[in-house]
């Protein structure tokens, strides 16, 4: 519980210092604070990690709406209490990412923050709202495969897990900038599965685990999805 709670504090922490220049934009930062939070709440969270070992893994990374209390307390009491920062941590994140939406409709250029704002719908499992921030974003950064793997996954997400034409033509877009991009090959394996097309989807999985430095967890998940998809094809399923 406890690892979760900080990697809802370091989401927020992370968000609150890209939305800030955004929200107030003559606000200055105060570089010795970031950096140390940049450092010190990873390392918190790696030896929370390495105590209590990994979380339970999941299709997708399950963020609370609203960080322990007490906790959040303890990370404002570091900054100065005329901190920005302050403020911004002790708001929920789906306050948070409406006060972004609000900013943004005066900043449309702002390519990184649309793409933080539609992220940010995501962590909240408000995939339909992330949509047109995730399309707004996709034309400012129209060669970022991460941004279209994340947008084909959202749009899935908003029909019932089912991709569409304009999903699978993201995910191949994704793949066409990068051809060894992680998320983007795992959608293109289940979209080939879903359609019950077994020969592709494991060439994709395995192309997959070619990738260097592939995490232990997809690797195993990309194993297991291999095997599945054998034991269609021999099964005739």
């Amino acid at each position: 519980m406890m690892f979760w709670i900080l990697v809802g504090v370091m989401l927020v922490v992370a968000i609150s210092f890209v939305v800030i220049p955004i929200v107030k934009p003559n606000i200055e930062r105060k570089p010795i604070i970031v950096i140390s939070l940049t450092i010190l709440v990873p390392i918190v969270a790696i030896l929370l990690y390495q105590k209590n070992g990994s979380p339970n893994a999941s299709k997708e990374l399950a963020v609370s709406q609203k960080v322990n209390s007490s906790a959040m307390g303890e990370m404002s009491g570091a900054m100065p209490p005329n901190h920005p920062g302050v403020g911004v941590m002790n708001m929920d994140l789906d306050k948070l990412a409406d006060k972004l939406a609000e900013k943004l409709k005066a900043n449309p250029d702002n390519s990184e923050g649309w793409a933080l704002l539609a992220r940010t719908y995501v962590e909240l499992k408000k995939h339909k709202e992330s949509l047109p921030a995730f399309e707004h974003a996709a034309s400012l950064l129209p060669k970022d495969p991460s941004l279209m793997a994340d947008y084909a996954d959202a749009l899935a997400m908003s029909n019932q897990g089912k991709f569409d034409k304009k999903s699978e033509d993201l995910v191949d877009q994704a793949l066409k900038l990068d051809p060894m991009h992680v998320k983007a090959l795992m959608l293109k394996a289940t979209i080939a599965f879903n359609r019950k097309d077994y020969t592709i989807a494991i060439e994709t999985w395995k192309k997959l685990l070619t990738v260097q430095g592939l995490d232990a967890e997809t690797t195993k998940q990309a194993t297991g999805s291999i095997e599945e998809a054998q034991h269609m094809i021999k099964t005739g399923s």
